[in-house]
């Protein structure tokens, strides 16, 4: 029961940290709110980060700490800070956002490049390896948390539909999978995983998408939002194995202790840093 009460607690302060971010735009000043997600998701980046580069040691594989989190939060302030130009009235502060925005845009191959050159000075018999976990969180975590922002923009209520359809497609994939679960999908990296719970969750996160994505966001049609729902499912339940597959690799059995119940930051993200690039990208096309 105290396990059970720990989880509901954990999850609903989750949850009102998303709601509460993703809607700030709508209960305060429209930039305010802007910063107040950039802020969230920032955090949720860096905290990530610190997952990533701690499980990685508990495997013995290294990479240089202090240059993973400057790329980091280089990378997601050099996609982000750009885009607050829309919510100044003052010409004279879009200028000195724009500029900014040019800085850390420039900085981000200057922080990759840099990253190479350090290996020349450091005692390492796996440079390549090295680069390489340092450089990942800035592309698994850090890229596309910034493309959230961007979905942000284009609406609070489509945020909050691609986490509703996440966190329904986690759901009733997990129920159908208990109650018909067979087949499974992808032992070696998620064992309890099967191909009847993931096909239930598609459909019950199609089916949401439908019926509720025209509420939230009525300005792509029924059809567009059976496909989100589909990206969901699918670009989702590829996160959340590719997770695994880390999680496995490090030994770990959760990403970290941030959620009691819940696990890390990229237990809880997984599926959406997976799927936030691709609903990205086909709102943008069919909206063209």
């Amino acid at each position: 029961m105290k396990k059970f009460l720990t989880r509901t607690l954990s999850g609903a302060v989750y949850a009102i940290i998303v709601v509460g971010s993703i809607y700030a735009c709508r209960w305060l000043d429209s930039l305010l709110g802007k910063i107040i997600f950039a802020c969230v998701f920032l955090a949720v980046g860096i905290v990530g980060i610190y997952e990533y580069v701690n499980n990685l040691s508990k495997k013995g594989v290294a990479c240089n700490r202090p240059m993973a989190y400057i790329a980091g939060i280089i990378v997601y302030l050099g996609m982000v800070v750009p885009s607050f130009q829309d919510g100044l009235l003052s010409l004279s502060a879009i200028h000195t956002v724009f500029a900014v925005g040019l800085v850390f845009a420039g900085l981000m191959p200057v922080m990759f490049l840099t990253v190479f050159a350090l290996q020349l000075w450091r005692n390492d018999d796996e440079p390549f390896t090295t680069v390489g976990h340092t450089l990942i969180p800035s592309i698994w975590i850090m890229m596309p948390l910034a493309l959230l922002n961007e979905v942000q923009l284009l609406g609070a209520g489509l945020t909050m539909m691609v986490f509703i359809l996440i966190w329904v497609n986690d759901s009733f994939a997990y129920i159908t999978g208990m109650l018909m679960g067979r087949t499974k999908m992808w032992e070696r990296h998620s064992p309890n995983k099967t191909w009847e719970g993931t096909i239930g969750g598609a459909l019950f996160c199609i089916v949401a998408a439908i019926l509720v994505g025209p509420r939230l966001y009525p300005f792509i049609q029924p059809l567009g939002w059976a496909v989100i729902g589909l990206i969901c499912s699918s670009v989702g339940t590829l996160g959340d194995l590719v997770e695994s597959m880390f999680k496995r690799y490090c030994g770990v059995k959760d990403s970290g202790k941030i959620m009691p119940g819940h696990g890390g930051i990229l237990d809880r993200f997984d599926s959406i840093l997976m799927t936030v690039p691709f609903v990205l990208f086909f709102v943008t096309i069919i909206t063209l």
